[in-house]
């Protein structure tokens, strides 16, 4: 009787006793009790399964008219393509080695797309971003202390 009331103190470790008690039983119990209880799923059921979906979808062959499958072989050929100015010159370039008429293209496109006035000088932001990360460097230890 005295030990029996010393038992609610070790109330708390059912639930993981049982628990671990399940990770090293479960292994063991039969595949078929599984399955029987519906823990798991019958193998040679679904196997049945697709063979019967399997069959079905042959009873359901599909026959196509002459036209739709004329259609469906043209289907992944698209229109003629029709060349344009740069295509041509980009061609002919790309045959003689000369690409001069395409650099002057580029060099047209370059001078439309920068703002003028506007300065490509990139040395201004790399000394910055030197004292960018000593100053965070600072907030972080103030931050720390």
């Amino acid at each position: 009787m005295s030990k029996a009331k010393i038992l609610p103190r070790f109330a708390g470790w059912s639930v993981p006793l049982a628990i671990g008690g399940l990770w090293f039983v479960w292994p063991a119990v039969d595949d078929n009790w599984k399955i029987e209880m519906g823990f798991k799923t019958d193998p040679e059921a679904a196997a049945k399964a697709a063979a019967a979906a399997e069959e079905a979808a042959k009873a359901k062959k599909v026959e196509l008219p002459p036209e739709a499958i004329a259609k469906v072989e043209d289907a992944y050929k698209s229109e003629a393509h029709v060349e344009s100015e740069d295509d041509k010159m980009l061609t002919k370039a790309a045959s003689s080695g000369e690409y001069s008429e395409l650099e002057t293209k580029w060099d047209e496109f370059i001078v439309k797309s920068t703002k003028p006035g506007e300065d490509d000088d990139d040395d201004d932001e790399d000394d910055d971003d030197g004292t960018y990360f000593i100053k965070w460097l600072y907030v972080f230890f103030c931050i720390m202390i």
